[in-house]
């Protein structure tokens, strides 16, 4: 008999709680936007084309032909890193302790941008780098692909977290 009762007891009680704990989830990351996402991977494929264009090498002479691209590649980038950026962050208890609690440590606290805007705002730069040297002097097949793994390193880290947040 105790038994009966004790289910009839624990079973509404088990389920009040897991109710109860469900609703306490904490969002740690900005919400998942499939703009910024759809906009990154459209990105992604036209920066590497134009990295497939250059993988050649370039002459400074016909730079002109290549400006308006690099032009387009690098807006797009700022104005990803832009969007991925103004999403609002998460705030609440833990965020508020984790603060209070690195700077009782004497500890900064860490770098408030987000990973995927950080990564953009790497290849942006990167490009902005390319661009400028081959207006300069023209870019070396080596150099091309030097440029190439720098932006393939960011452009993975970008899209990376952008896809961990469709989770």
């Amino acid at each position: 008999m105790p038994t009966a009762w004790l289910t009839r007891c624990l079973h509404p009680l088990l389920l009040a709680a897991s109710l109860l704990l469900s609703a306490c989830a904490t969002q740690l990351a900005p919400a998942y936007e499939p703009a910024v996402v759809s906009g990154l991977e459209r990105n992604s494929i036209a920066t590497l084309t134009l990295l497939a264009s250059l993988a050649g090498g370039t002459q400074a002479a016909d730079f002109s032909q290549r400006e308006a691209a690099y032009a387009q590649r690098i807006g797009e980038l700022d104005a990803l890193a832009l969007q991925a950026g103004a999403r609002p962050e998460p705030s609440g208890p833990l965020q508020a302790k984790l603060k209070d609690w690195l700077q009782a440590k004497g500890m900064s606290e860490p770098d408030a941008r987000l990973p995927s805007v950080h990564a953009l705002q790497r290849v942006s730069a990167t490009l902005a780098k390319l661009r400028d040297t081959d207006r300069k002097q023209g870019l070396s097949a080596v150099e091309v692909q030097a440029f190439r793994g720098q932006v393939l390193i960011y452009l993975d880290q970008a899209l990376s977290y952008e896809y961990f947040l469709a989770r």
